[in-house]
C-alpha cells in the first residue's frame, strides 16, 4: 500500500486595487516607478525561466478557452518542488520535464531560494507575500536532509500531528493557516473527504498580493458599457477609464499595456487581440520566448498617451490539477510506482511493513483575482510648462494622437514581478 502524498498548490489572493486621482494626467503626475531590482544569480534566473515556461504550459491545460481562469502557476510550481526535492528516478525526470525545472531535485530548491525570498514585500499600499508550510503524519521517518533542505531554502518547516487519527482536525488545521495567510480569501482549500487515514503529508504554497495602482482610475468614470464575448454575444460590463501615459505596443494584431502599481516593482501586462474571436488562437500558439519578447517590447517602449478602458471584474478558480499533470507528462508521481525515497524511505523500521512508499493523490490549486478602482486616498498634480515663442518659420509637429486600449473584448492578462521577470498570476477575461 502507498500513503498519498498530498499536494496543495494554493494560490491565494490578488486584488488590485486603486487610489481615486484625476481621470486624465500625462507625465508630470504618473513618470515611471523606480525600484531596486532582485540581484538573483544564474541559477535563480533559469528558475524564473522555468516557472514562466511552465505557466503558459498550465493555462492552456486548464479549463475550457471560453471560460474565465485565473491562476498562480509559479505557486503550482513551487508546491510540486517541495516534492520534486524528494523525488527520485523516473518520478523525478517527469516532473522535472513537466514542470521545466531546469536542475536535478537537490540543486533546484537551492536555486528557488533567491525567487521564494524576493516574494516578501510589505510596504506602503503594496504587499506581496508567500509561505511555505508541510503538515506531516506523527511518526513519519522524513530524510533529514530533506527536512534540513525545505527549512533552509523554503522556510518551510515540517509541522508533525496525526493526519490518520483526527482527519477534519487536520484539514481544519491547514484550512485556517490558508485562510489566514490569504488574508480570508481562500477559507477553504481542502474539502472533507480529501484528507484519509492514508494521508501521510500536505505541502503547501500560499501567495498573497494587494497593490495600489500608480496612476489610479476615477469612480466617477465607470460605466456600464457592452463586452462582446468570444461567439459575438454582447453584455454589459462595469468599464473602468483613464486617460493617462503608459507603455504600450501594437503588433501582430495585438494591442499591450503595461500598468504600473505603486512603487513599479508589480506590473499587469494585458494582452488584447483586436477581433473578440481572436483570443483562442493567439492564446494557443503563445509561447514564453513570445511573450517574453511582448514584454521586452513594453520595458522598452516609450510612454504614449493612452486612453485605457479595462472592466472591474473579480475572479475566481480552484480545482484540482492532478489530470492536468499527468496529461503533460507526469503520471508516475501519482502512481503506485512513484519513487519519493529522498523525502522518505517506507517501510521504516518498526513500521508498517504494508506501507512501501509515497505517491501523490492531489494537487489543489485555487486562486482569485480582484480588479477595481478602489481607493482611499485622493491626489492631484499640475504642471505649468513655459515653452519660448518661435518665429513662423518654425512649424511645431503635433502630437500623436492618444493610444485607444479599449477592453471590452476577450483579452489574456499576466501579473509579473519586474524585479526578476517571475510571473505571478496570469489568466483571461471572456466575458462578464
Amino acid at each position: 500500500m502507498v500513503p498519498y502524498l498530498k499536494q496543495c498548490a494554493v494560490l491565494a489572493l490578488l486584488t488590485l486595487t486603486a487610489q481615486p486621482s484625476l481621470a486624465q494626467g500625462g507625465p508630470p503626475d504618473e513618470g515611471p516607478a523606480r525600484f531596486v531590482p532582485m540581484a538573483l544569480d544564474a541559477d535563480g534566473r533559469r528558475v524564473v525561466a522555468a516557472s514562466n515556461a511552465f505557466t503558459l504550459d498550465l493555462l492552456k491545460k486548464v479549463g475550457s478557452p471560453t471560460e474565465n481562469i485565473v491562476l498562480s502557476p509559479a505557486s503550482v510550481s513551487m508546491a510540486v518542488g517541495f516534492a520534486y526535492r524528494g523525488a527520485a528516478g523516473k518520478t523525478a525526470a517527469e516532473l522535472r520535464t513537466t514542470l521545466h525545472y531546469p536542475f536535478d531535485p537537490v540543486q533546484n530548491l537551492a536555486a528557488s531560494k533567491g525567487v521564494l525570498d524576493s516574494l516578501e514585500l510589505d510596504t506602503p499600499q503594496r504587499e506581496l507575500h508567500a509561505a511555505n508550510a508541510i503538515w506531516t503524519q506523527h511518526g513519519m521517518p522524513f530524510d533529514a536532509e530533506f527536512e534540513r533542505d525545505m527549512a533552509r531554502y523554503a522556510t518551510a518547516g515540517l509541522r508533525r500531528f496525526d493526519l490518520k487519527g483526527d482527519e477534519e482536525r487536520g484539514r481544519q488545521t491547514i484550512n485556517e493557516w490558508v485562510g489566514g495567510t490569504t488574508r480570508g480569501k481562500i477559507p477553504e482549500l481542502i474539502a472533507k473527504g480529501i484528507i484519509t487515514p492514508r494521508t501521510r503529508a500536505v505541502l503547501v504554497n500560499a501567495l498573497y498580493f494587494k497593490a495600489a495602482w500608480a496612476s489610479a482610475f476615477e469612480p466617477e468614470s465607470t460605466k456600464d458599457e457592452p463586452f462582446t464575448s468570444l461567439d459575438g454575444r454582447r453584455a454589459k460590463v462595469r468599464l473602468m477609464t483613464r486617460r493617462g501615459y503608459y507603455t504600450v505596443d501594437h503588433r501582430d494584431g495585438v494591442k499591450a499595456i503595461l500598468l504600473p502599481f505603486v512603487g513599479g516593482e508589480i506590473s499587469l501586462a494585458v494582452f488584447l487581440p483586436d477581433r473578440p474571436g481572436r483570443l483562442s488562437g493567439f492564446a494557443a500558439k503563445l509561447t514564453a520566448s513570445d511573450l517574453e519578447r511582448r514584454l521586452t517590447a513594453l520595458d522598452r517602449a516609450e510612454r504614449r498617451e493612452t486612453i485605457l478602458s479595462l472592466p472591474r471584474f473579480s475572479l475566481k478558480w480552484s480545482g484540482n490539477l492532478e489530470d492536468p499533470l499527468m496529461a503533460m507528462g507526469a503520471p508516475t508521481a501519482f502512481s503506485d510506482t512513484a519513487d519519493f525515497s529522498g523525502m522518505a524511505k517506507l517501510p521504516s523500521p518498526g513500521g508498517d511493513r504494508s506501507e512501501i512508499g509515497l505517491k501523490i493523490s492531489h494537487v489543489i490549486h485555487a486562486a482569485t483575482f480582484d480588479v477595481d478602482e478602489v481607493g482611499s486616498e485622493a491626489s492631484a498634480a499640475t504642471a505649468v510648462v513655459m515653452d519660448v515663442v518661435v518665429s513662423g518659420r518654425l512649424v511645431r509637429r503635433p502630437p500623436p494622437p492618444p493610444f485607444i486600449f479599449r477592453a471590452d473584448k476577450p483579452f489574456l492578462f499576466a501579473l509579473r514581478d519586474n524585479r526578476t521577470g517571475l510571473l505571478l498570476f496570469v489568466g483571461r477575461y471572456v466575458k462578464p
